[in-house]
């Protein structure tokens, strides 16, 4: 609506000023004659959205529903996905009548056709539904198809929104200027664990952590965003737009939820010092000891359902869940065995996010940090899990595959004891409200969210390991400890921030070896054959044979190119920067230096960069390279009559990698003389677009 539009609904139909189609609802009962019938097919979030509860309360009281086909998506052909979603229905002017109202419930169709011929079939038809009976639920939704069990589950508790508060976050109004993910800035510049905003404003940080929901998932994680808060956010408030809701919630320890999902709602335990978004929203208990026992009721089944029934849309609005019925357990050990499976959940899910170095929690990657102690826990979890009864072996971690299967071996545990746990909360809390005939427990494999970066398949009910993808985080993170973000001998993130000290860069012991961090955080990335010693092919290998050993180094090598399904320099020259790009979010921490076609490579370390990176890459890297193809060409041109046909076609592809990186120098050098700074603070996609089109394009 326009702005005159806009006053006008809202001055003659106050309760229909959410949407023209419910103005238009409004208007045909007005012109109907006494008894006179309206009818229409429009979206369906009349039935259900908190927006619309003042409608549904005049329609549902004034008028008799007389019967509804409720399509859901798809039911126009022409429209894809879920967003668009419909119900037809017929209205009387007059008041409910006792015989109540017929529904159709279509939205399982997947095409128009599919939802006819349900509807011809007579299927999912709910005959003789009160229109009292949609009073029974907060807010009213149309629940037609809600048994009486359901509706007296929530006649007989009270609303959530009693014991705990669900509130809507802040919104910035230009996320670009004022979010960042972690790794984008200096980690010297990010205020973690502060529980307020006076303790946030002493520290003189300029990021804190920022709930904004993200995908599906449950228990622990999506904790990767920041937000500019530093001076208590004073430059988010010096501008027009921000909408800062409920600040005094700030930094509090929660349960958030994702505002939108298509697949339903996770909800997960915030227990960082963060600040949550319109997107993030946030329930805050009035006891803190209830933060797992709420936990654990609201990633059940019948909270899925109740869910479904207020709000079956993709957005879970705070005042939806603020009508959830409030969890009652009579019994103090059913409520201490609640809390202890979802402490349980929350801490395998926090493993599992906090083993990938997106977490900021990240340490080691599993298959360098495993020891002795970690293998007798995992297998005797293993044998808990299995009912074994059987003597955990002496450990076998003499070379990568053995590891790789005792990688398999805990994470198949722990997604199988994460899955049991959650069928049987659903099977206590079924009980509890009886809803044996509503319900069943059983969880989805697909429903259960760790390992969700990839690292399992599952097929006809069984997890199938990706093993290249789990080699590729550990050449991931054999990149890091060349550049300096890790240390093997040490946990967590070590240089990440800008102008390392020397002392930072120093020569390392780690077992019987010594790795040396790269003296200039760059690294190419060229065929093997190259004359630099820090070629990233090499640089993989050095790292294997540092990280387990010399003795099984060909073994160990032969494995990580198996799981690839491809030579070591295959998978860097083709695959490895858009694996980095994916796992980074388009916000890459290395970024990639390359030729047209990619005839010359490297990646320099963002967090270590500084004006005269591009200079290095030119002189120290790019000019040997070409002096390096120079003397190649130089040579097979020598033996011009003598070559094979192999030679012949390497002379050919060494002429136009020479023509590549000769081009290449002409724009590198541009960049070069500019000596072009940039703040971390200013964030990925604005400090790598300054560099034009010398960097590889992230998108």
């Amino acid at each position: 609506m326009n702005e005159v539009l806009g006053k006008y609904v809202k001055r003659n139909y106050e309760e229909g000023k959410a949407d023209l189609f419910s103005v238009f609802m409004y208007l045909g009962m007005e012109r109907l004659e006494k008894n006179g019938k309206q009818a229409q097919i429009n979206m369906q979030s009349w039935m259900f959205l908190s927006s619309f509860e003042k409608l549904r309360h005049t329609f549902l009281t004034n008028y008799h529903l007389d019967n509804m086909l409720h399509l859901g998506p798809r039911t126009f052909d022409e429209l894809s996905g879920e967003v668009v979603q419909n119900t037809a229905f017929v209205f009387t002017k007059d008041m409910p009548q006792e015989q109540g109202g017929t529904y159709y419930r279509l939205i399982d169709g997947k095409s128009c056709r599919a939802k006819e011929e349900i509807f011809l079939a007579g299927e999912n038809c709910y005959t003789k539904v009160p229109q009292q009976n949609f009073n029974k639920i907060p807010g009213s939704p149309i629940g037609y198809w809600v048994s009486p069990k359901v509706q007296e589950v929530f006649t007989s508790n009270l609303a959530l929104s009693e014991v705990c508060k669900p509130v809507n976050g802040l919104t910035t109004s230009d996320n670009a200027r004022f979010l960042r993910h972690w790794f984008e800035v200096s980690h010297d510049r990010i205020g973690f664990g502060h529980p307020n905003a006076a303790s946030a404003a002493r520290s003189e940080k300029k990021w804190f952590p920022y709930n904004k929901g993200g995908s599906f998932r449950k228990w622990y994680g999506n904790q990767s965003l920041l937000i500019n808060w530093e001076k208590e956010g004073k430059e988010i408030k010096s501008i027009k737009g921000p909408v800062l809701r409920n600040p005094n919630y700030y930094f509090k320890k929660s349960i958030s939820w994702s505002l939108t999902s298509s697949v339903g709602c996770g909800f997960r335990f915030n227990p960082h010092a963060a600040l949550f978004d319109v997107n993030g929203m946030s329930l805050f208990p009035e006891n803190e000891n209830d933060f797992f026992y709420l936990l654990g009721t609201l990633n059940t089944a019948p909270y899925k359902l109740f869910g479904y029934i207020i709000n079956p849309t993709l957005a879970l609005q705070c005042g939806d869940v603020g009508r959830f019925p409030t969890p009652f357990i009579k019994s103090l050990k059913l409520k201490q065995i609640t809390e202890c499976i979802a402490k349980t959940n929350y801490t395998l899910s926090r493993l599992d996010w906090d083993a990938h170095e997106t977490s900021w929690d990240f340490q080691f990657n599993e298959l360098v940090s495993f020891d002795r102690e970690q293998y007798m826990d995992i297998m005797s979890d293993y044998a808990e899990l299995n009912n074994l009864l059987v003597e955990v072996a002496p450990p076998h971690l003499d070379n990568l595959e053995s590891r790789y299967e005792l990688y398999k071996t805990k994470w198949e545990t722990n997604f199988r004891r994460l899955h049991a746990n959650e069928e049987e909360l659903n099977r206590q809390f079924i009980d509890i409200y009886g809803l044996q005939d509503e319900l069943t427990p059983d969880v989805p494999l697909n429903e259960i969210t760790i390992l969700q970066q990839g690292e399992v398949k599952i097929v006809d009910g069984t997890l199938q390991f990706q093993a290249d993808v789990v080699i590729k985080q550990l050449i991931s993170y054999a990149i890091g400890c060349w550049m300096g973000r890790y240390r093997l001998d040490k946990p967590g993130l070590y240089i990440a921030h800008p102008n390392a000290k020397e002392e930072e860069i120093v020569t390392y012991p780690y077992r019987d070896e010594t790795l040396t961090i790269d003296d200039d955080g760059i690294i190419p990335i060229l065929p093997y054959e190259c004359p630099f010693e820090d070629n990233l092919q090499n640089r993989i290998a050095v790292f294997v044979r540092i990280a387990f050993g010399n003795d099984s180094l060909a073994e160990n090598l032969n494995f990580v190119e198996q799981a690839l399904g491809c030579t070591i320099e295959k998978y860097l020259d083709k695959e490895y920067w858009k694996d980095h790009k994916k796992m980074y979010q388009n916000r890459p921490i290395y970024w990639l230096w390359s030729s047209k076609k990619g005839a010359f490579r490297c990646i320099s370390y963002m967090h270590r960069m500084d004006a005269y990176t591009a200079e290095r890459v030119r002189s120290k890297y790019l000019l040997p390279y070409i002096e390096y193809l120079n003397n190649k060409i130089a040579d097979l041109e020598s033996r011009a009559a003598q070559l094979s046909v192999g030679e012949s076609r390497k002379l050919d592809a060494l002429r136009k990698a020479h023509t590549e990186c000769v081009e290449y120098h002409e724009r590198l050098q541009v960049i070069a003389e500019q000596a072009i700074a940039f703040d971390l603070d200013d964030g990925v996609v604005v400090n790598y677009a300054k560099f034009g089109d010398v960097l590889a394009k992230i998108k």
